[in-house]
């Protein structure tokens, strides 16, 4: 006797939970308001009738690394046509280093050097992925700058970079005729995240500020010396009584570059001056013309978007015209408060000058920095996606700005994306909230990665208001197939991509995302937590339930409303179902849910009783009972290595491949299918029964075939599936072909002596570089190593590092149920 995980049973009220769908509950809070206007969505039935199958424009995107110069047509082909089988919607093209650790590591030697970033080879794949997209109806972007922060490029000068106060000080005595030549400020190396240790060369000065040595020092008593300082320095001024400190105040570069930058471009590239109109507006222009000049009609069309990626380009708090522009925004001189501030940085008007000074930068970077690009990147023809945190700026006020804003989620948590980035885009009207998605430290992304463990933080995500994922990262493969798992962005995951093991049973994934995707971007969001997030359109009111937990979590949902009749849609499975235990009171409808261990569904309510869609909808199925027996040896498997040549086992029983005493199996990587052939009773068949398959344990994800018809993927716990639309009386072939992740191929390889010169070693947390691309490969000859299979530019594992769990493990059961249809 149980509860079917699709179709609840009865469920005693506990854990109530008191839903009310109110908008005016929201208000409290200005920041929680909701934009004007009705919401904009599909008419449910639209909905229900992709739900199985979604269209193009709700799959999710992925981020796709060009690493360096490594880029070929033919590894473009093969990339965009596996994303198309995958289910993926399009990609963002970022063009990195040949490897990345915290930043840019190249991997020495790379096979096309002369494929620099804007070359003309560089151009030819540009244009080539845009038609191949466009054949195949994905869309691309390209994230703006070259690395993957924040906005620059070989084209921007130290004089168009992103500049700094600087100042050198010089104690004196007054009451005499001064004549001394000040010190130029020295010039700075930039020191931040992904810098390329350059020093600056350019200086221009800015004022010269005599402050009297005393305490409490009034800003009229700052002298402004600039008119007798002449160009070579030397100050000659007729000082008055007293102690003086003199600042001669300028202005350089920070020499901030973007990173992490292909191979060619690291020393020649800076951050382009954020709070000049001039100098974006300079940059947008060095970025969109050749981009109009070598896409042409694929602009807007296959080629949709550009990209700025979180922010990562550090402090800047000076430009040119600041001084005028502090002036008009807050109505008096900055320059003798800055002098000041380096005498009296704890006074309390001091501390408001530096408020004062921090909004002015955020003003300069919002109105001449980012909203020049928006409106540049429009007129280009092409959408504006944009991270905007981590800078000098009103990240709130900046979510305004992009078409589509965006936050970020990291394996390994809960996925919630930073909460400013949803409430702010509700606030001014974004239905669409992006997010880089499942981005994997070294530390957790080791080519163990799968569905199962990517759901978590998937769920987390669209439960905090993220509604279009961008995988990070499928990296380019340019190489030949038989070099797998093949090019990484360095050490940084999560790996998707062609040569990933699973990725063609984890379509069932991505399609799963992009249900959510379809649901989550209808109508307007009306409130949300950890566990539960409630949008309503024009005919329907829609809830994303989640179970975070790792355990069966059994509640009772109490929603204020009345006259409708709730529909339960499984994202999962693509399957609209009635909801088996609900009830209805004076003024509420009360749901009773039980949800397995990162379980997730869509509960619905249509405006009307009559508004529902019965003839897409599953019967409700109540289990009266049932029975259950082992499936027993021998399994007959078929291997598939992802890498390596078919071959046949016979196990008598089930068994962790990864304990197995045949290498060939233990450090398997790929498919494994198994055969049984299962009778079934004519007395088990019926509108009255059910049979289930379940796998008990499984690693990592399953493909399923019943008498030669495919019945489904099973891609997390627990794997249980109902086959009784392909079930006969009498013998019946089932297939169940498991495909595990690359880990176990890779710390295989660890036991034969590398055929390649190691680079850096970070550790056994962290792993190890390829330092160069061996001769054998570059010559396309025949690999010195029999022992080993794969081919990579980083390694995370040893030759003692633990083997993952690998195959079908079982007990694998048949569940025969009886049932009634309601």
């Amino acid at each position: 006797m149980g509860t079917s995980r699709y179709f609840p049973n009865f469920i005693p009220m506990k854990n109530t939970i008191l839903i009310i769908p109110l908008v005016c509950l929201l208000t409290a809070c200005v920041h929680d308001k909701q934009p004007a206007g009705k919401p904009s969505s599909e008419p449910l039935r639209t909905l229900a009738e992709q739900f199985k199958q979604p269209a193009d424009c709700y799959k999710p995107y992925v981020w796709w690394h060009w690493m360096g110069s490594n880029f070929s047509k033919e590894g473009i082909t093969k990339d965009l046509e596996a994303m198309k089988e995958a289910g993926i919607g399009g990609a963002t093209i970022f063009n990195l280093a040949s490897a990345v650790q915290e930043t840019h590591a190249p991997t020495e030697n790379n096979p096309w050097p002369e494929q620099t970033f804007r070359s003309e080879a560089y151009w030819e794949a540009l244009r080539f992925a845009a038609s191949e997209a466009k054949r195949l109806g994905l869309k691309l972007g390209l994230q703006s700058t070259p690395g993957y922060s924040t906005s620059g490029g070989p084209w921007i000068t130290e004089e168009r970079g992103m500049q700094q106060v600087v100042s050198s000080r010089t104690s004196l005595s007054g009451n005499r005729l001064v004549e001394t030549v000040l010190e130029k400020p020295e010039l700075p190396v930039y020191k931040g995240w992904g810098s390329t240790q350059q020093r600056a060369s350019y200086y221009r000065d800015v004022a010269v500020m005599a402050v009297p040595e005393k305490a409490d020092v009034k800003t009229y008593e700052i002298l402004d010396l600039s008119d007798a300082m002449d160009t070579t320095g030397l100050l000659r001024w007729q000082a008055p009584a007293g102690q003086w400190t003199v600042y001669r105040i300028g202005h350089a570069p920070t020499m901030s570059n973007p990173h992490p930058l292909p191979d060619d471009l690291i020393g020649h590239a800076l951050e382009a001056d954020k709070m000049s109109k001039e100098q974006m507006t300079y940059h947008w222009r060095s970025v969109l013309e050749p981009l109009k000049e070598h896409l042409k009609e694929y602009i807007g069309d296959s080629f949709t978007h550009l990209l700025i990626d979180s922010y990562e380009a550090g402090d800047q708090d000076w430009t040119p015209d600041f001084r005028k522009d502090f002036i008009r925004l807050k109505g008096y001189d900055p320059l003798p408060w800055i002098a000041l501030r380096n005498n009296a940085g704890e006074r309390n008007d001091v501390k408001q000058f530096t408020e004062d000074y921090k909004e002015v930068v955020s003003r300069l970077y919002i109105d001449n920095g980012w909203k020049i690009a928006r409106e540049m990147i429009n007129e280009a023809g092409l959408k504006f996606y944009w991270e905007p945190y981590f800078g000098p700026f009103d990240s709130f006020e900046s979510v305004a700005i992009p078409d589509i804003p965006m936050g970020e989620f990291w394996t390994g948590g809960k996925g919630a994306i930073w909460n400013t980035i949803p409430k702010a885009a509700r606030i001014y009207g974004k239905r669409i909230v992006g997010a880089e998605a499942f981005t994997g430290r070294p530390e957790i992304s080791q080519y163990t990665e799968d569905p199962a463990f990517l759901k978590h933080t998937a769920d987390g995500s669209f439960a905090s208001g993220a509604n279009l994922l961008f995988l990070h990262h499928w990296v380019h493969q340019p190489f030949d197939d038989r070099y797998q798992p093949g090019m990484g962005m360095g050490w940084w995951g999560t790996h998707f991509g062609r040569h990933q093991t699973w990725l063609k049973p984890g379509k069932a994934f991505f399609t799963y995302l992009a249900r959510c995707q379809m649901l989550l971007q209808q109508g307007v969001f009306i409130s949300t937590d950890e566990r539960m997030l409630h949008r309503k359109t024009s005919d329907a009111d829609l809830y994303f339930i989640i179970n975070p937990s790792d355990s069966v979590e059994t509640r009772t949902f109490a929603f204020a409303m009345q006259n409708r009749i709730p529909e339960l849609w499984l994202p999962d499975k693509g399957i609209i179902c009635r909801v088996a235990d609900w009830r209805e009171s004076a003024d509420s409808i009360f749901v009773n849910l039980k949800l397995n261990a990162d379980e997730s569904v869509f509960l619905i309510f249509p405006d009307k009783k009559d508004n529902g869609y019965t003839a897409m909808i599953q019967p409700t199925i109540k289990v009266c009972g049932e029975s259950s027996r082992e499936v027993a040896g021998p399994w007959h498997i078929s291997f598939a290595p992802k890498l390596g040549k078919p071959f046949q086992r016979e196990f008598a029983v089930l068994s962790d491949f990864s304990e197995d005493k045949d290498t060939t199996i233990r450090y398997f990587a790929g498919t494994a299918t198994y055969r049984k052939t299962i009778p079934v009773d004519a007395n088990s068949l019926g509108k009255q029964k059910r049979i289930l398959l379940d796998l008990g344990e499984m690693n990592d994800i399953a493909e399923l075939t019943v008498n030669g018809r495919e019945a489904g993927v099973l891609w997390y716990p627990p794997y249980l599936a109902d086959i009784t639309p392909w079930i006969k009386a009498g013998e019946n072939e089932i297939e169940i072909a498991v495909t595990n992740n690359w880990a176990n191929r890779l710390i295989g390889d660890e036991q034969y002596p590398a055929d390649f010169e190691w680079g850096q070693d970070r550790g056994e947390k962290l792993g190890r570089a390829m330092k160069a691309y061996p001769e054998w490969f570059l010559q396309n000859q025949p690999r010195p190593s029999n022992g080993r299979k794969t081919f990579s530019i980083w390694y995370y594992h040893r030759k003692d590092s633990p083997l993952q769990k690998a195959g079908l493990l079982g007990p694998v059961r048949i569940i025969e149920q009886d049932v009634e249809m309601e």
